[in-house]
């Protein structure tokens, strides 16, 4: 869904996708936030930015920190969709 590149203060950078069980653990922690908000470039706040790649980050057992460490140490930076590549589906006849 969501894909970040997290570059540690003390370390190699590294990509982790934030998937749908951590947009919805973000949501149930973070009051009043939807997925939608993150979509929305006028109202996106780096702190939601920063809480979601740490939340995807912890999951997957790249960092083990707190979130205040994470937000300390490190530098996170959202990849838009067309950092990817091209579509790699063949397109409609």
């Amino acid at each position: 869904m969501f894909t970040f590149t997290v570059t540690p203060d003390d370390g190699d950078p590294y990509d982790v996708t934030a998937g749908s069980r951590d947009v919805l653990r973000w949501e149930r922690t973070t009051k009043g936030k939807t997925v939608g908000s993150l979509s929305d470039a006028a109202t996106l706040r780096m702190e939601d930015l920063f809480k979601l790649a740490w939340v995807a980050s912890t999951r997957f057992g790249l960092y083990t920190g707190s979130l205040a460490d994470f937000e300390s140490t490190v530098d996170v930076e959202m990849k838009d969709d067309e950092d990817e590549g091209p579509d790699p589906t063949p397109p409609t006849p």
